[in-house]
């Protein structure tokens, strides 16, 4: 993680962000209102609304050779308003600012160039469960083209990435009926006994919307 004049963040617990591979009968709205309905069974209390929005850019270089080169992942999210992150590919390094940085990448657009269609939005509603767990769902939108859905988890009683992994992997599983492993990003992995920060979850984003990019969603 780098930071460059960054705001305080918060501290919060770790996060399991995922693409949920609802079942084939339901559209995307269905299986926003099935999820909804499994937390309301659960308890949960709505608690507001959430919003994670990115644009890709692309090194000119590569653009003009048509050859893979970097991609910049520039994206917000509602929960740290005066934050700006900014995920390197293929390095998924995380650099964290101010909303300064937004007129700074507007002085690179020689260097980097807004790769069309792919302005990436997640927008829904945030629920607590027990008091111990926060989570977020949403359709995730390329150009307003619903591609997937999202789900994020927070284990709000601890931020150590090996103790907390587990019984949150538990809970996002039973939540979506899943039984598929989910395994520990390689860059949260790195920080095992470390604490976990915003920037992590920002870099999980911008993984899962570059899945999103090769595959074309669900």
């Amino acid at each position: 993680r780098l930071s460059l004049a960054a705001p305080t963040l918060i501290n919060m617990g770790v996060c399991c962000i995922v693409l949920w591979s609802y079942p084939d009968s339901l559209n995307t709205s269905q299986a926003l209102e099935l999820l909804q309905n499994r937390l309301k069974l659960l308890g949960s209390t709505l608690v507001g609304n959430w919003v994670v929005d990115c644009e890709v850019l692309q090194s000119t270089a590569a653009t003009a050779t048509n050859t893979q080169g970097k991609s910049v992942y520039f994206i917000h999210s509602s929960e740290y308003p005066r934050s700006t992150f900014t995920v390197l590919d293929p390095s998924y390094t995380c650099l964290v600012a101010d909303n300064t940085l937004d007129s700074i990448f507007a002085h690179l657009k020689p260097f980097y160039t807004p790769r069309k269609g792919l302005r990436i939005e997640s927008r829904g509603y945030r629920h607590e469960v027990k008091e111990k767990y926060v989570v977020k769902f949403a359709s995730v939108t390329f150009s307003a083209t619903s591609k997937a859905v999202i789900v994020e988890i927070e284990n709000r009683d601890d931020s150590t990435v090996s103790t907390a992994w587990g019984p949150l992997t538990e809970f996002t599983k039973a939540l979506l009926h899943t039984s598929e492993q989910i395994q520990i990003p390689e860059h949260v992995q790195k920080s095992l006994d470390g604490r976990y920060a915003p920037a992590d979850s920002m870099v999980q984003y911008a993984h899962i919307f570059n899945q999103i990019r090769k595959t074309g969603g669900k």
